[in-house]
């Protein structure tokens, strides 16, 4: 590795850990056609595939393209949160209804009523939406190809661990990766796992896990992953929709923050896999890394117990 492309490599590492500091640049990128996103259904080589890693696999079934809901019955035994719901829409309502009063005598209380039940009744209705139905509805809007694994049924439907997959491959600044979407319905989690397009040979698998490991302690959203079965890597970032929710703006958010660092991720490894030697080289890069941590001022926890 020369000193001018190990320059760029340490260069790309700041851009990734940059990157994962300031979601919010992501912001100026919010649609397909910004992205050149192209979307494709062939999905059954290794590489460019989106698909589960061999213990994901073990649990879920694979079907083709499924343009259904998931099934009834995986929501049968889902907690009913309606209790009380008319209790607290009169109490939100006339809390509501008191203060508009009170700043206001020409208060229109008819049409505030229909604005409110409007905007409370469509909040539950999202609520009340599975996570994957949601998703799907968002491809097929936007025409994106994508295959959806079911989990594989156990006969035990309250396993929250059983997982949903809907996998699709995206085309940014000429780089196609596959995409995979993981859902949990009984914990309302959702992640997304942007994976390189080729995978790390067993002579360059430790340098790249020493990589990953520093990268990641310095990471501040999502996290590199490394599959050692077959050096699949990949970047994931996940959220928890029960406390976010989750609309349109918030797929497209977690989407392009996905894509943008997964693209940066490919120029890193694949400047490693590119590298004849990459254990001697990689000790210099990661003593670099480790000084800029030393240079960093770090926090000591009070000595108080809360």
């Amino acid at each position: 590795m020369s000193h001018s492309s190990k320059f760029s490599l340490w260069q790309k590492i700041k851009q990734l850990l940059n990157m994962s500091a300031e979601p919010a640049a992501m912001d100026e990128i919010k649609t397909a056609e910004d992205l050149n996103l192209d979307a494709d259904l062939d999905l059954t080589a290794k590489n460019n595939n989106a698909r589960p890693s061999q213990d994901e696999a073990a649990s879920i079934n694979a079907h083709p393209k499924d343009s259904d809901g998931i099934d009834d019955n995986d929501h049968d035994n889902k907690d009913n949160n309606n209790n009380g719901v008319d209790d607290v829409l009169y109490n939100s309502l006339s809390s509501n209804l008191d203060s508009r009063l009170d700043g206001s005598a020409d208060t229109d209380t008819d049409a505030y009523f229909d604005n409110d039940i409007d905007s409370m009744t469509k909040q539950n209705e999202l609520n009340d939406t599975p996570i994957v139905n949601y998703l799907k509805q968002y491809f097929d809007e936007q025409q994106w190809h994508y295959n959806h694994y079911r989990p594989k049924t156990n006969g035990d439907s309250n396993d929250s661990q059983q997982s949903h997959h809907l996998s699709l491959r995206m085309r940014h600044r000429n780089l196609e990766c596959g995409y995979l979407f993981r859902v949990q319905e009984h914990n309302h989690l959702l992640a997304l796992y942007g994976i390189l397009p080729f995978l790390i040979p067993e002579s360059h698998q430790s340098a790249a896990m020493l990589l990953i490991t520093q990268i990641n302690y310095d990471m501040l959203i999502g996290n590199l992953e490394m599959d050692i079965n077959d050096g699949e890597i990949r970047y994931k970032n996940a959220i928890d929709v029960e406390a976010v929710g989750l609309d349109d703006s918030i797929i497209e958010h977690l989407l392009q923050s996905v894509i943008a660092m997964t693209t940066v991720s490919y120029e890193i490894f694949s400047d490693l896999v590119n590298n004849q030697d990459p254990a001697v080289e990689l000790q210099e890069l990661l003593i670099a890394l480790r000084q800029q941590e030393d240079a960093r001022t770090f926090f000591l926890p009070t000595q108080f117990v809360q």
